[in-house]
């Protein structure tokens, strides 16, 4: 009999965790206290399942025997009734992140481990003083994790070492890429990552540089390029025929000259957004917006695919 996780939440981020583990083998048991919400993401898990399996992309399942290992509890103790692994997946408020982990510690054996799918709140703020709080960490995923495979592992100063290896291990055995910070910090990695480039996105558009079209333009095709298969550290390294300490003393003068110019942050609202937003919509009508989205993840799994191949046929 497969194993069982427990998904609390039936987002977005539910429903893309569910089909993960559901790909990977495991039994998956949701619950959402929002009348109707699991119910409702059934249809739209099984539209994901059926693109995934047109592109060979659910580990050799079908999306109907995906489908059949994902199941609707009625209650949250029904849901982590015999679960290895439970994972949180409510909006960003701290308060309501205490009193669900509250419940999930109590309803839970002390080995089972309790995840965040937070990427605001760090666990140490939501699992202080809970007695099982050695079993609570944040299993941030990127979204959407069926097609872009990284999770951030960010446990709690008091979280077990052993747990956080061991739900290292799951997310590597259902086919995930996860990694494990060594402290907390806000944002984690993939967010801080984002954050400066977000604002400088902005910032671009507010001075005048750049249309919000050829700012996209400026990452879609430059920098993703190659940045989607190898990190800022390695493409340092090998951007000089001399590695990662030529190319780290004789790049650091321009690139700390253009940071002091992105010190100044611009309000993310208000005329820039006013304009911002209505060159969007030029290109992208707002009753077309799930479609671009289901579109973008057809595209990222196409992408996973490619870079599949890459390691596999490219040395």
């Amino acid at each position: 009999m497969a194993k069982k996780v427990a998904m609390i939440g039936a987002g977005a981020i539910g429903r893309a965790y569910a089909i993960c583990f559901s790909r990977g083998g495991y039994e998956v048991s949701m619950f959402d206290p929002v009348d109707g919400a699991a119910e409702a993401s059934i249809p739209r898990m099984r539209e994901t399942a059926e693109d995934l399996e047109a592109e060979d992309f659910l580990n050799g399942h079908s999306a109907d025997a995906v489908m059949g290992r994902i199941s609707i509890a009625p209650t949250t103790e029904a849901a982590v009734d015999g679960a290895v692994h439970v994972q949180e997946n409510a909006p960003e408020k701290l308060e309501l992140k205490k009193k669900i982990f509250a419940e999930l510690d109590a309803l839970c054996p002390p080995d089972v481990v309790l995840a965040s799918s937070t990427s605001t709140i760090v666990a140490s703020m939501w699992s202080d003083g809970l007695p099982g709080k050695h079993r609570c960490m944040v299993a941030h995923p990127t979204n959407p994790p069926y097609a872009v495979r990284l999770i951030e592992i960010v446990p709690a100063p008091w979280t077990d070492s052993a747990l956080v290896a061991a739900t290292r291990t799951l997310f590597e055995e259902i086919g995930l890429v996860p990694i494990t910070l060594k402290k907390e910090i806000l944002g984690f990695i993939m967010n801080r990552f984002q954050a400066p480039i977000l604002h400088e996105a902005y910032r671009l558009v507010a001075a005048g540089v750049a249309t919000p079209g050829d700012v996209d333009l400026a990452m879609s095709e430059g920098i993703s390029q190659r940045w989607s298969f190898i990190g800022p550290f390695e493409q340092r390294d090998i951007n000089h025929d001399k590695g990662i300490r030529e190319s780290s003393i004789r790049g650091e003068p321009l690139n700390r000259a253009i940071a002091e110019t992105q010190r100044d942050l611009v309000p993310w609202d208000g005329p820039l957004v006013d304009y911002i937003e209505q060159e969007r919509r030029k290109v992208l009508p707002m009753d077309q917006l799930q479609d671009r989205m289901r579109w973008r993840d057809k595209r990222l799994v196409a992408l996973a695919k490619h870079k599949k191949w890459a390691d596999e046929n490219i040395k």
